[in-house]
């Protein structure tokens, strides 16, 4: 859910943050700082909510502290995306070289930092024995946490980020450093799990900080590992073309084929995008996605052209775009395919997501077997 735009880049809120943010203003107003003061529960409640909104303000502060720099560093930024865990900034591109990136990661961190100490002098001019200094009190510890958390060297953690540009510096391998780094972000991952299990099971009134530590630690292996593979992926098509991994276009459609016809078509070849054709000219492609185009209609009664995107309105890209190009296009816009087209807008091909992670075992192999080889 889209709730603005700031310096031009779109602000988006998953439904996870919504929860995150009720259960924080709840927690605050209940059986936080606020609990032991002579306040009236709605009062409680109020300052429980205005207090969770400076945080996650906070948290926007600190991704909007990563996405001008990078945006500076000539990195486009799409929008910044608060969930369950925090935020993220959505870059549309990788750093060039690794001091820019310790920079880009090093950043949020630091602004995280500087803002608890900015909360400290408030909440001491104000006095934290009141509502508003005990709130400002709790902004700080809060910021200095998150700013010292993120410096953990785990993906997708800030920290991590600056481990991997560390380890670039000295490997002068992108691809090497993205292998170090993502196994210390495994093990880390895999203390905090082990930590909060063990709490969890220790301490019963400590179940849900365990818990929640758990979750932690589960989700920084499931995120270290993306952007492990991720590495791989672009390891393996390094020096490739979108002509070298595109598939072959499928049979095309004529211009009068029905949906119904199409649907069967790719139910029976398994093919998810099918090149509509005008005799020797093509009109545009049919996708999977473009069904949701026939609305009430009955497949049999709707043409493949009311429901084709047309060839000039096709995220498409040349035979000698870079595969990784590809690749990041293929992330950043969810299609399922990218038709690949020459300068003549010929189709020569289709590539998809299966036949780019198919890359990624034979490359696998081929390591594994050339040094044998060699030998």
């Amino acid at each position: 859910m889209r709730i603005g735009t700031i310096f031009g880049i779109d602000i988006v809120v998953s439904l996870s943050w919504l929860f995150i943010f009720a259960f924080v203003a709840w927690a605050l107003a209940t059986v936080g700082p606020f609990q032991a003061m002579n306040l009236t529960p709605l009062a409680r409640i109020g300052l429980g909510v205005l207090t969770a909104l400076c945080f996650f303000a906070s948290v926007l502060i600190h991704e909007l502290a990563h996405s001008l720099v990078a945006r500076r560093r000539g990195i486009p930024i799409k929008r910044i995306t608060l969930f369950m865990f925090g935020g993220v900034s959505n870059l549309e591109g990788e750093p060039s070289t690794a001091p820019v990136e310790a920079w880009i990661a090093f950043v949020g961190p630091l602004t995280s930092i500087v803002l608890g100490f900015v909360f400290l002098l408030i909440s001491i001019a104000v006095r934290p024995t009141n509502a508003l200094g005990l709130a400002a009190q709790y902004l700080a510890w809060a910021n200095v946490l998150l700013g010292v958390f993120n410096l953990l060297p785990a993906f997708p953690l800030d920290g991590g980020r600056v481990l991997h540009a560390l380890v670039w510096r000295v490997t002068k391998s992108r691809y090497r450093a993205t292998q170090i780094a993502a196994t210390i972000g495994k093990v880390v991952a895999w203390l905090f799990v082990a930590y909060g299990g063990f709490v969890a099971l220790s301490d019963p009134k400590s179940a849900f900080s365990g818990l929640w530590l758990v979750f932690i630690g589960w989700f920084l292996l499931q995120a270290g590992g993306a952007e492990r593979m991720h590495a791989e992926l672009e390891h393996a098509l390094a020096g490739l073309t979108a002509k070298d991994i595109a598939e072959p276009p499928p049979q095309a459609l004529s211009a009068d084929a029905t949906a119904d016809a199409a649907l069967q078509l790719m139910m029976k070849t398994g093919h998810r995008a099918f090149p509509v054709m005008l005799g020797e000219q093509l009109l545009g492609i049919l996708s999977m996605s473009d069904f949701a185009k026939l609305g009430d209609r009955a497949p049999a009664q709707a043409y493949v052209t009311s429901l084709m995107t047309r060839t000039d309105d096709l995220k498409r890209v040349s035979p000698s775009t870079d595969a990784n190009e590809v690749l990041r296009l293929l992330s950043s816009t969810g299609l399922g395919q990218i038709p690949v087209m020459d300068d003549a807008g010929s189709l020569v091909g289709f590539v998809t997501r299966e036949n780019v992670l198919r890359r990624l075992p034979l490359r696998r192999e081929l390591e594994r077997v050339a040094p044998k080889h060699a030998a």
